[in-house]
């Protein structure tokens, strides 16, 4: 008996795609059999992903450079424009711009990857 024995493992089989001129091709989603409108979805999922962890990160260091700043500046907090502290006239006029432009950012690219998987999916 030249294969394994009863109760064994089959072998292992290690399946490839088929080479062109000794380089690997990517199956197309037809040829694998799967939905194209899945992998558009799919592919949609993870540029919004993606686009919300960077705002979500750039969000958190602004919160996070702002007290640094204050601590690592301790004549920062006692300092005043007028009547009006500077710690008030960076929250103000410095922090809620800045975390305003990541929002307008995040909604302008957000439909820009909609208005993309759009048209992905009506050539489709």
């Amino acid at each position: 008996m030249t294969g394994p024995g009863p109760g064994a493992p089959p072998p292992r089989v290690r399946v490839t795609a088929p080479r062109r001129d000794g380089v690997a091709t990517r199956p197309t989603p037809t040829a694998t059999g799967a939905d194209p409108a899945a992998l558009y979805i799919r592919s949609l999922i993870r540029s919004q992903l993606r686009l919300a962890v960077v705002c979500a990160l750039a969000f958190a260091g602004v919160l996070v450079a702002v007290p640094l700043v204050f601590a690592l500046v301790p004549g920062l907090d006692a300092a005043s424009v007028g009547v009006v502290p500077v710690s008030w006239i960076v929250l103000g006029a410095g922090l809620f711009p800045v975390l305003i432009a990541i929002a307008a950012l995040y909604v302008r690219t957000s439909s820009r990857n909609e208005s993309r998987y759009r048209s992905l999916a009506d050539d489709a």
